[in-house]
């Protein structure tokens, strides 16, 4: 079995496990029923097609058809495209590529991104409800650690940039020259209007 075929029946299998366990993923399913969406990234450049009916979805790395919408995207704007908002400026920054509707990539977003699972729930009947009560209980707190570890290491870092080697302006920089700009711009209309009122003269 080549590589890609057995990737691509991992990918697949893990999703629709995933599925089974989210309360919510019929419903999605249920609006992209029918549809074909195809999937590449630009680094890797290898097609991926996601098939979706109501009951599961299928992954295939070749399709003859033409599917209902095909995203070309940067590895980079994976973790954004989860985000409604984000769409356009993604599209702005060419990190994505979309052809067909717009409104299929969110509902496709929100189908692979967006699972409601009660993992707690899960876990109990498998290890039992005290155990699988400490598990989620101490994965929160790892993941609320991490996340607030990254915040900081992210302000950390944006204040060495602009305070410490001055590789960034800072905000009040920044806001600074925005009113310098202004004031610029005042400057030349009252010039301008100057110049002009003395031609006429």
């Amino acid at each position: 079995m080549p590589l890609d075929n057995l990737l691509y029946g991992l990918i697949e299998t893990g999703l629709n496990k995933l599925h089974q366990l989210d309360s919510s993923s019929q419903q999605k399913r249920k609006q992209l029923d029918g549809s074909v969406i195809g999937v590449t990234l630009k680094e890797i450049n290898k097609p991926i097609y996601f098939i979706i009916s109501k009951q599961k979805i299928d992954i295939l790395n070749i399709y003859d058809g033409q599917p209902n919408c095909f995203i070309r995207l940067n590895i980079s704007a994976l973790q954004q495209l989860q985000n409604n908002q984000q769409l356009t400026h993604l599209i702005k920054t060419e990190q994505l590529e979309v052809e067909g509707d717009i409104q299929l990539v969110q509902q496709f977003a929100q189908l692979l991104t967006e699972m409601d699972i009660d993992w707690e729930e899960h876990l109990s009947d498998k290890i039992g409800d005290v155990l699988a009560h400490k598990l989620c209980y101490h994965a929160k707190q790892t993941k609320h650690h991490i996340s607030t570890r990254l915040k900081t290491l992210e302000r950390h870092s944006a204040l060495f940039l602009t305070e410490e080697i001055k590789f960034a302006p800072s905000a009040l920089e920044v806001a600074h020259f925005c009113e310098q700009v202004k004031e610029v711009d005042a400057q030349s209309t009252r010039i301008e209007s100057r110049i002009n009122h003395l031609l006429n003269r």
